[in-house]
């Protein structure tokens, strides 16, 4: 992960790779992202058995941020 001052920087970034634009947040909101059941509960022995429930929620967390589409969740 890399952490710039602002969007404009990862957007001139000679690495910047145009798919991964739906990643740019600030670093508030990837605490959100970061501090939902899907991290939180990772070694947890159902984690398994709740992956979908946890992928739903990290899913909404992120539809809550304006963060959609096949970056986040690709076509099957």
């Amino acid at each position: 992960m890399n952490l710039f001052r602002s969007e404009e920087d990862v957007l001139n970034w000679e690495h910047f790779d145009p798919i991964s634009e739906q990643s740019i947040m600030p670093v508030a909101n990837w605490a959100k992202v970061f501090s939902g059941p899907l991290f939180r509960n990772r070694l947890q022995p159902d984690i398994f058995a709740k992956r979908r429930e946890y992928s739903i929620e990290f899913v909404k967390t992120l539809a809550g941020f304006g963060k959609s589409g096949n970056f986040w969740v690709p076509d099957k």
